[in-house]
């Protein structure tokens, strides 16, 4: 971590932020080491918690806002509302402060962050084995992806979406298109994330298609000490994104969107009566 922040423009304090679940977490992260973490379940109140919670968690560290060189936002998928809040305050921590900021996927940050739990966290030698987090989207839905480590080595195999997960899960038992380093599917998954109400399908599914692979399913939140670790990279690289053109991913309209669009495809009032 050390090296990437070498590489990283004279960056030092950099400040974490994700609010595309219940959870609310903010880190703040000095020359890629963690200094502090806070997470709370905010449910629907992000909007009231948020900038107490920075504030606070700043002030632990004796720093103010002035201070720091960068922040890192989770832009989803996840709450609709909740995305929406975190980018716009990182948003404008950025604009206020004259900083740079950087959109990392919150998905991402969660399989990261099962990585470090099961010991996988750049771990040398060790073969591949695929992060799967998931995140209740409703209706036999969720919102996936595929993280694979192997050895020093963390890669995207499947980028992030909206899935009927029962369905999607059909494909993994192929390999997603033989895209696992040998070829196929790797001999361990670790699903996480809001995993309760797909462990039946995902135990059905493993003892079905794929007997032979180790399996761990757990419950997991996304950190963001994982959403720093993943700005971290990013910065190295001197990666960060336009702090006008930075936008959440939805993945898909929320719902109200695609009623509104159906609305005005019938021809009625989009703002008028029903």
């Amino acid at each position: 971590m050390k090296t990437e922040h070498n590489r990283a423009a004279g960056i030092s304090r950099l400040l974490a932020i994700d609010t595309s679940t219940a959870m609310l977490t903010v880190a703040l992260s000095i020359e890629g080491e963690l200094i502090a973490e806070r997470s709370s379940m905010a449910e629907r109140n992000h909007s009231i918690q948020l900038l107490p919670e920075i504030e606070t968690l700043l002030g632990e560290a004796g720093l103010a806002p002035s201070e720091l060189d960068a922040v890192a936002v989770g832009t989803g998928p996840g709450s609709y509302t909740g995305v929406r809040i975190g980018v716009t305050v990182a948003k404008t921590f950025a604009w206020a402060l004259g900083i740079p900021v950087v959109g990392v996927s919150g998905l991402e940050a969660l399989a990261l962050g099962d990585s470090v739990l099961t010991g996988r966290d750049a771990a040398a030698g060790e073969e591949e084995c695929w992060f799967i987090p998931l995140l209740d989207a409703r209706r036999k839905q969720a919102y996936c992806a595929v993280y694979a480590s192997a050895g020093e080595v963390w890669h995207t195999v499947v980028k992030d979406g909206i899935r009927i997960l029962e369905d999607w899960l059909e494909s993994l038992a192929d390999g997603i298109d033989g895209r696992g380093r040998d070829g196929g599917i790797p001999l361990r998954l670790v699903f996480g994330g809001e995993t309760a109400g797909f462990r039946e399908t995902i135990e059905s599914w493993s003892s079905r298609s794929v007997p032979g692979v180790r399996l761990d399913i757990r419950a997991s939140e996304i950190g963001a000490a994982s959403v720093a670790k993943l700005a971290w990279r990013r910065l190295a690289n001197g990666d960060t994104d336009d702090m006008h053109g930075l936008v959440p991913n939805y993945t898909q309209l929320a719902e109200a969107e695609v009623k509104l669009l159906l609305k005005e495809k019938r021809g009625g009032e989009p703002f008028g009566a029903n």
